[in-house]
């Protein structure tokens, strides 16, 4: 633009507000102020055409939220959306982009643009996420999946120095991305033209108005790329202002030679795309630490914060994606239909708290408490959808001819077999086994056989006596039993998307005969002998050798590569007087290890199958932070740290569960694995992508926000030094980081505890005060080509694990109505995936027409990859669908299988329906 002409040729105001639907205040409470918020809103648009358009913060429950309340403005609201003056969606809520997975993402924005339809608009086709806290690497794959070409973001781009770019993501899809200031971000006409009035009642002096505006113009023509450019006229739980109208008209008039316009988003963005030229292009995840601006801040802490909603969420997302949605299309195709209301319901709920300030744990304790009753909802839909349809398959599964008295069904819900020790559940009548009869005798009186009628071996872990166990079966009323339940350890294989059934024969146990007086005696016990155990304090179970340290540290030795790994399990607690987003510690901040520490070493179990130990250690640490927040206090409390570590035989990984009675405040307690690797990068896996990241973090320590050295990870972490190497996997657990010395250790977060949260006192459950339960595993291996594919298939059934279902084998009740011929064998398989590097991401009924099965695969790796999709059945047809499940090509299948072929780090979407 010439030095001596107009800033711009045009400027679009976009109305708008942000927001949160719960943070320093609990839902309804700003539910409260949405509700007078929208009744002026609709006033003023129907009252004044000149205020032409507004746009509801790219969420549509926000509709829900006014209409349950105003249901009689409903019409009203809809006229507008209608005609194109309030723009809604693309989002169902405006959600954290880290710490929800992939699937949920997509599940939002389908969600969202459904809403937008039905209330008669065309959603924004915009990935309008100005707030979240960072964007990860897949957010314009998934953009373009639903036509969306452009994205309206702000943190994560460090020194951005235009307001236009062009973003690739790892896939290569392209978006064009507004980056909003660092100064006021998606509030800059707000703060700039309207806020310095605010003392004054909003009252404008026009000449001041139109210099501040000046001024504004200056500052967005420094960033600007077109003669164009968009001011946003909203701002945090913001009210209309009504005399938008006048003040634009009084800019029209004046001498800044610049054409205001009361514009749709969509408007400008349709405007900038046909100005736009070489911009510069920013690849990937974006997650640069904020070096100016009020606000800029990545904040990644978060990822830590309130860890007991990651973990429900993660358990909620598993729950509906690795079990509800694809056992519902199994059942299906057997007859039972498809349970699209109840699942729609679950995801209702769940996606309710991925709004980032939700999922981000940075509300109240109010909020906190709202979030766990809608994890509930989801989770008890989705567990009764799952019992019923486990319970469909066992229930139809032909016994006729079958050994045995009990059939018990196991179930798999990963796309690889399970073959190896099974840790199942088996109950039997209460006090008639001889474990718990006879226990001097060391054994029990029921054996187990596989499909072919073979004896399978197995090792009781626990036995948990005299449980009661509801039955209900149709059209009749509950009743009881008492039951023994057996903790049990089995040698077994399970397929892949499958089940395996096995079936238990309780032996007889002899009493006394008519006028005999002696003791119930019992045939010859069932034992399978045999232990784990090579030296004190070691195991091998055939890939790796554990050893137990007496500070209850384990040393763990790879067979396949001969790479020891030593020091893992320390647990170190250190100070964090920071708040819901940042870690912050005192100029002395005591760090407490547990490398000094005698633990308490127990052996649970010792068998054939499986060893269990528990290594308890008592940490003495401060009690919280020290008044003028310059160290921890001198008061010491005790955490009592207890881990259990169960080695399975011919199993490469070493499963964990610790818990942690946490009594202390203001501290962060991470949990260490030194590997001994020289490596430059790692990995972590997000959002469909394993992300390579250096171990020789950048230096921002000159910029303004504080870096803290953590990095997102989605339950996946893999160093390797192109021989060897170590994965740590960990269910709802978010944060991690590698330290670059000669140990490179990986240091898996577990929880912190804070209590600060802007504008709010309700704030103490941050401090996590109680017992908290994390559940994560160590994985050697050795390297054979790109690791990526298998560990990622490995940590899906580490998350998803097992099922298990049991009936009579000569039952004759059901506990639905769906019933048909017992016909279903022993054992099968619904699908399987012959790819090394192919990932399901979902198995689902379309949304549309749930009879129709839609199937979501994925490639984590760099490279091309193919594979085929094998069904149990033959096909009638397959398609390649966007991510709005619109057909947009044919698929390449015969008969059963289906062939695809994914782009470095692809996702595809097929919809099959069965002959």
């Amino acid at each position: 633009m010439p030095s001596d002409g107009p800033l711009f040729d045009t400027v679009y105001v976009v109305s708008h507000t942000h927001w949160d639907r719960e943070w320093y205040q609990a839902f309804q409470g700003f539910r409260v102020r949405l509700v007078y918020m929208l009744d002026e809103l609709i006033a003023i648009m129907e009252g004044d055409p000149e205020y032409r358009h507004f746009n509801l913060d790219g969420q549509t429950i926000l509709l829900d939220d006014y209409v349950e309340i105003r249901p009689e403005n409903s019409e009203r609201l809809r006229a507008l959306i209608e005609a194109g003056r309030i723009r809604v969606g693309p989002w169902y809520v405006m959600p954290d982009e880290f710490l929800v997975s992939g699937e949920s993402l997509i599940r939002n924005l389908a969600l969202g643009m459904r809403i937008a339809r039905q209330w008669g608009g065309e959603a924004l086709r915009c990935g309008y996420i100005p707030d979240a806290f960072g964007h990860n690497s897949q957010l314009p794959q998934i953009l373009r999946g639903f036509g969306i070409d452009s994205v309206v973001f702000f943190r994560g781009l460090g020194d951005c120095p235009t307001a236009e770019i062009w973003w690739d993501g790892a896939d290569g899809s392209r978006v064009l991305g507004l980056k909003l200031s660092e100064d006021r971000s998606y509030s800059d006409w707000f703060f700039a033209a309207r806020w310095p009035f605010a003392d004054r009642q909003f009252v404008y002096q026009p000449a001041e108005f139109i210099d501040r505006v000046k001024v504004f113009l200056a500052y967005k023509r420094r960033r600007a790329t077109t003669a164009i450019t968009v001011a946003f006229d909203g701002v945090d739980h913001g009210e209309v202002e009504p005399r938008l109208p006048w003040m634009l008209k009084t800019l029209n008039a004046s001498d800044l030679g610049v054409n205001f316009v009361h514009a749709d988003l969509a408007q400008y963005l349709d405007a900038l795309k046909a100005q736009v030229g070489d911009l510069r292009v920013y690849s990937g995840e974006q997650r640069v630490p904020g070096n100016q601006g009020v606000s800029n801040n990545v904040l990644a802490n978060t990822l830590s914060t309130r860890v007991h909603l990651k973990q429900m969420n993660q358990h909620c997302e598993t729950l509906l994606l690795h079990w509800a949605e694809p056992w519902g299309v199994f059942t299906m195709l057997e007859g039972r239909p498809y349970p699209q209301g109840f699942l729609a319901k679950a995801w209702e709920y769940l996606l309710q708290n991925h709004a980032h300030d939700s999922i981000c744990g940075t509300g109240t304790d109010q909020v906190d408490r709202d979030m766990v009753g809608r994890f509930d909802q989801s989770r008890l839909v989705s567990e009764a959808m799952i019992q019923e349809e486990l319970k469909f398959i066992t229930h139809h599964i032909d016994t006729q001819g079958a050994p045995g008295q009990f059939l018990v069904t196991v179930f798999n819900p990963s796309q690889e077999a399970v073959d190896g020790v099974l840790a199942i559940d088996l109950t039997l009548p209460a006090g008639t086994d001889a474990a718990v009869k006879f226990p001097l005798y060391g054994g029990t009186s029921f054996k187990i056989y596989g499909a072919t009628g073979r004896e399978v071996p197995y090792q009781v872990l626990a036995v948990d006596r005299n449980q009661v166990q509801l039955h209900r079966w149709y059209r009749d009323i509950p009743a009881t039993q008492a039951v023994d339940r057996f903790h049990l350890a089995l040698a077994g294989v399970v397929p892949a998307f499958g089940y395996a059934s096995y079936l238990v024969e309780p032996l007889p146990m002899e009493g006394p005969q008519p006028g005999e007086y002696r003791a119930q005696r019992m045939s010859t016990p069932v034992r399978y002998p045999g232990s784990q155990r090579i030296a004190e304090h070691t195991w091998d179970n055939g890939r790796i050798t554990l050893h137990v340290e007496p500070n209850g540290t384990i040393r763990i030795t790879d067979h396949d590569t001969g790479h020891s790994y030593g020091g893992l399990l320390e647990f170190e607690d250190e100070a964090d007087m920071g708040d819901a987003w940042t870690h912050a510690h005192p100029v002395s901040n005591a760090e407490v290890s547990s490398w000094g520490a005698r633990a308490e070493i127990s052996v649970l179990n010792d068998g054939p199958l499986a060893t269990r130990l528990r290594m308890q250690t008592a940490l003495r640490v401060p009690e919280a932070i020290a008044p003028g927040h310059t160290a921890r206090s001198a008061a010491l409390t005790t955490l009592t740290v207890t881990t259990e570590v169960e080695l399975r035989q011919d199993d490469p990984l070493l499963r964990c569960r610790t818990v942690i009675h946490n009594t202390a405040r203001d501290h962060r307690l991470r949990v260490l694995f030194p590997t001994g690797l020289t490596t430059e990068s790692f990995f972590t896996s997000t959002p469909f992508d394993l992300v390579e990241r250096a171990v020789d973090l950048p230096d921002y320590s000159q910029y303004l926000e504080n870096f803290s050295g953590v990095v997102p990870h989605s339950g996946l972490i893999v160093l390797h030094d192109g021989r060897a190497g170590l994965a740590i996997y960990s269910r709802g657990l978010y944060e991690a980081a590698v330290r670059n010395h000669d140990g490179h250790t990986i240091a898996l977060t577990l929880f912190r505890s804070i209590g600060q949260v802007v504008a709010a006192n309700d704030t103490d459950g941050g401090q996590l005060l109680g017992d908290l339960d994390f559940s994560y595993a160590i994985r050697p291996f050795a390297v054979d080509g790109d690791p990526a594919g298998r560990l990622w298939k490995e940590h899906q059934q580490f998350v998803g694990g097992l099922r298990v279902i049991q009936r009579a084998v000569d039952a004759v009740h059901f506990d639905a109505p769906h019933r048909r011929m017992r016909d279903l064998p022993l054992s099968k398989s619904f699908l399987t995936v012959e790819a090394a590097d192919v990932i399901v991401s979902a198995i689902k009924g379309a949304d549309e027409r749930p009879d129709r099965g839609v199937i979501r695969l994925f490639n984590p790796r760099a490279v091309p990859s193919q594979g085929v999709i094998q069904f149990d059945r033959p096909l009638a047809a397959a398609k390649l669908l966007d991510l709005q499940e619109t057909v947009v090509a044919g698929a390449e299948w015969h008969d059963r299988e289906v062939r695809v072929a994914l782009g470095p780090k692809q996702l595809v979407t097929l919809a099959v329906e069965w002959a």
